[in-house]
């Protein structure tokens, strides 16, 4: 199973709007972030090049500088539906 980080989940605008309405209610959180992490359930590693194209694939959205997230994680995964995605050849078919 390979793990990828994704793009930020939230804009700037969500993060400030959800912070506010954090402190509205008196908790202490200083700060947010929530990112995409998507997980390849793979048969046998990539090789460079399927690898490359998968990360390439998987970049979409608003972007940030790298980072190392600090604090709590709280991970939300989908409980009732995934989404599959399969290689036929040189395409991806969602």
């Amino acid at each position: 199973m390979d793990i990828l980080r994704g793009s930020p989940a939230l804009s700037e605008f969500r993060v400030n709007k959800l912070l506010t309405r954090c402190q509205a209610h008196q908790l202490p959180v200083t700060t947010l972030y929530a990112e995409f992490v998507h997980f390849a359930d793979l048969h046998h590693p990539l090789d460079s090049m399927s690898r490359e194209k998968l990360e390439k694939l998987l970049t979409y959205g608003p972007t940030l500088p790298p980072h190392a997230p600090e604090g709590t994680l709280f991970l939300v995964t989908p409980a009732r539906y995934l989404v599959a995605l399969v290689v036929k050849g040189d395409r991806y078919c969602p």
